[in-house]
């Protein structure tokens, strides 16, 4: 559950929020009430999630579930309070889901699904040339594709498994040996 708190302060000594004095107009927001349960897995994706930001999120979580106030999240994790704020919100409106990046729009690919086939084929006919698996998919497809977008190409297939890490290993120590020729 999210808190917010309004720091309230006279002269020396600070008020309880019932006191009829003046008021900072600081918002200090925390996390609180979480179950046990909760607070384990949190700090099980803390400790051992893959993804850095993911990890770093559930932190602020944690700590803001101890007590720690924005400024001090924003020292600990280099960020802005806007940033602090938006992870507290994303935590508010999906719990553990918000804690992970959505997808993101980027560059469209530069070839199509049937272009990719035709010339992870090429590769398996020329697994050594990458220069004509260029050259073949420019006439081809009309697109003029650079090396290394084949070597990207290679490297996300194999990551996939539709091609062997054979034919990998190939090209690539291939393209790296030409690359020291010229």
């Amino acid at each position: 559950m999210l808190r917010y708190y309004l720091p309230l302060r006279t002269r020396n000594r600070v008020c309880s929020p019932h006191c009829s004095t003046r008021r900072t107009g600081l918002q200090v927001r925390f996390i609180q009430n979480l179950s046990p349960e909760t607070l384990s897995l949190l700090h099980r994706m803390y400790k051992e999630s893959q993804h850095h930001r993911v990890r770093q999120r559930a932190h602020c979580i944690l700590l803001s579930c101890q007590g720690i106030n924005t400024t001090a999240l924003m020292a600990i994790f280099s960020v802005d309070r806007i940033t602090i704020y938006n992870w507290f919100d994303a935590w508010e409106a999906h719990h553990f889901a918000g804690l992970y990046d959505k997808k993101r729009c980027g560059r469209p690919p530069k070839l199509t699904d049937e272009e990719r086939k035709k010339a992870q084929h090429y590769l398996e006919q020329h697994p050594r040339d990458i220069r004509k698996v260029v050259h073949l998919l420019e006439q081809d497809t009309a697109k003029r594709v650079s090396p290394k977008t084949i070597k990207r190409l290679v490297k996300k297939t194999a990551m996939s498994g539709s091609v062997s890490k054979r034919l990998q290993r190939k090209v690539l120590i291939h393209s790296n040996m030409s690359a020291v020729k010229h």
